[in-house]
């Protein structure tokens, strides 16, 4: 017999063997690898969408949605997703469950009545009542005395959600009374000041020009001029010649 071809015979075989398992290993890891990214996906962005389409997109893909939580959220309409885990563009497999949190829309409240309220008190009962006060614009109003919520939109007793903004019309109180402006030209500086202190107007700046042909100590402009409206504690400005 002859040992050594029969050797040779057995190393042969068992070169060829090592050789047959490897590239049986290498088919496989392609294979494997192949099958395993083809079961990949990257999740979509599905809040805000309806729950029945985000579920049919959901099956379209091969994963299932879970509705983990029901919450309020005023800015999300109702049955509308509002979250989801796992985030948008994760990969994940096929198969695998998506847990989303399903909006309530916001949370509905009534309208406190503020008409007759004291503005600042308007405003803390807005916030007690979980929703935000909005604009406030003001004007006289003759019959309210000032800062006094005179309207409201929406109007008291109204449904609303959470962190709808409520607007208020608040009274500045009757509109003070008003005259007409004389001409004080002419007149001395002393008389003048004493006429502004007593109709309970104030005095403001006083500013001093050459006389040029005008008596010295009198008003040679004013300010507001002649005709013109003026209010109570309005300023009078003058210039005197010198």
């Amino acid at each position: 017999m002859d040992w050594k071809r029969a050797a040779r015979i057995v190393l042969l075989g068992l070169a060829t063997l090592c050789v047959a398992i490897l590239v049986g290993l290498a088919s496989f890891c392609v294979v494997w690898r192949t099958d395993r990214s083809s079961s990949l996906i990257e999740l979509p962005d599905w809040t805000g969408f309806a729950t029945d389409e985000a579920a049919s997109r959901a099956r379209a893909l091969g994963v299932a949605l879970e509705v983990a939580e029901r919450r309020h959220d005023p800015g999300v309409a109702t049955d509308r997703i509002v979250q989801q885990d796992p985030a948008p563009g994760t990969r994940v497999r096929r198969g695998r469950t998506v847990r989303v949190v399903i909006s309530l829309g916001g949370e509905t409240h009534a309208v406190p009545e503020l008409r007759g309220q004291p503005a600042r008190q308007a405003e803390l009962e807005l916030r007690r009542q979980g929703l935000a006060a909005g604009f406030e614009a003001r004007v006289h109003d003759a019959d309210a005395p000032a800062g006094q919520v005179i309207e409201q939109t929406p109007s008291g007793g109204a449904l609303s959600v959470s962190g709808e903004l409520v607007h208020r019309l608040v009274s500045e109180g009757p509109r003070p009374p008003r005259w007409v402006m004389p001409d004080l030209t002419g007149r001395p500086l002393r008389d003048v000041q004493e006429w502004i202190t007593l109709c309970g107007f104030r005095s403001g700046a006083v500013r001093k020009v050459p006389a040029d042909g005008g008596r010295s100590g009198t008003i040679v402009g004013q300010s507001p001029p002649s005709g013109y409206p003026i209010a109570r504690r309005d300023p009078v400005e003058l210039t005197v010649a010198e």
